[in-house]
């Protein structure tokens, strides 16, 4: 199977279906999309994609089943894994043995829910996560995770080949592609919340956001250059290196609390970092580095 000869088709034409299908289509498949609230496809923002050059025509199905009828591979794309169970069991009879890609939202439980539901149904089924916002689904920076049968997703990840970037197959657990892709978000929304609370809280001394964001990237940076001692703590869970004792990194914390209180700026952020990190030194001492924090995260060893 080869991009130029596969048809796809994409149930779903939220914000991330359109990229998915605008992708495919530019990348030399044939697509067939559906969408539950009818719109046209100009409305969907699907009449100008080209391919080398010249327009690429996308077709848009009345239903589901028209949808799928013939595909070679679909990509379900909905709001949840309550509705994409729902237009499973629809398209299910149509399918014709296409492998199904679920890359619809979800918790871990729901999306294994998901593909016992599918095996009941007969449907050959692959759990997928797209890890990157829209504008770099179809560039080298694109990132989707697979998990599911090993024939089905060698049969998927082909098929998507033209979604660019990288393939990640992460095995067979169904749970595993959602619960990278929140805990990814849980980083990103907590960094994205951080980052305005402290622009907030410069600039009740005058300080622009533009003249904050050098110092925020700098300490991005630095950030992720701890990372890797963190994970080495998460998983040795030993925090005895002495880099960041706690009783030094909570009297820091009290002052990021007091500065907030001060300014007028909410403090649930900073008081939920300081209330973590002075009940672990209640039960493990000042003198510990704060990673121990992860043990109350972590659960018993």
């Amino acid at each position: 199977m080869t991009a130029t000869t596969t048809t796809v088709a994409v149930l779903g034409l939220g914000p991330m279906g359109v990229a998915l299908a605008r992708a495919l289509a530019a990348g030399g498949s044939r697509v067939r999309v559906w969408n539950r609230t009818p719109r046209t496809l100009a409305e969907h923002g699907l009449a100008d994609v080209e391919r080398d050059g010249s327009p690429a025509p996308i077709e848009l199905a009345d239903d589901p089943a028209a949808a799928v009828a013939g595909a070679d591979l679909v990509v379900v794309c909905v709001r949840d894994h309550t509705a994409s169970r729902a237009l499973l069991e629809t398209v299910a009879p149509h399918l014709d043995g296409a492998v199904l890609v679920n890359v619809s939202t979800g918790s871990p439980d729901q999306a294994t829910r998901s593909a016992r539901h599918a095996e009941a149904l007969g449907v050959r089924y692959v759990t997928g996560a797209v890890m990157v916002p829209t504008p770099m689904v179809g560039t080298d920076d694109c990132l989707v995770l697979y998990a599911g049968e090993e024939d089905d997703v060698t049969v998927a990840t082909a098929a998507l080949t033209p979604l660019g970037g990288t393939a990640d197959v992460v095995g067979s657990d169904h749970a595993v592609p959602p619960v990278l892709d929140l805990a990814m978000l849980d980083i990103y929304f907590a960094g994205m919340y951080a980052f305005m609370h402290a622009a907030a809280l410069v600039g009740r001394q005058g300080v622009t956001p533009a003249r904050f964001l050098p110092y925020a990237q700098a300490i991005t940076e630095t950030l992720n250059g701890s990372l890797p001692g963190l994970a080495a703590s998460a998983t040795e869970r030993t925090y005895r290196t002495g880099d960041a004792r706690l009783g030094m990194c909570l009297a820091f914390q009290e002052h990021i609390l007091t500065a907030s209180e001060e300014a007028g700026v909410p403090s649930e952020l900073p008081a939920l970092m300081r209330d973590a990190s002075r009940r672990a030194e209640r039960a493990h001492g000042s003198g510990i580095d704060w990673d121990v924090v992860a043990e109350e995260l972590l659960g018993p060893r």
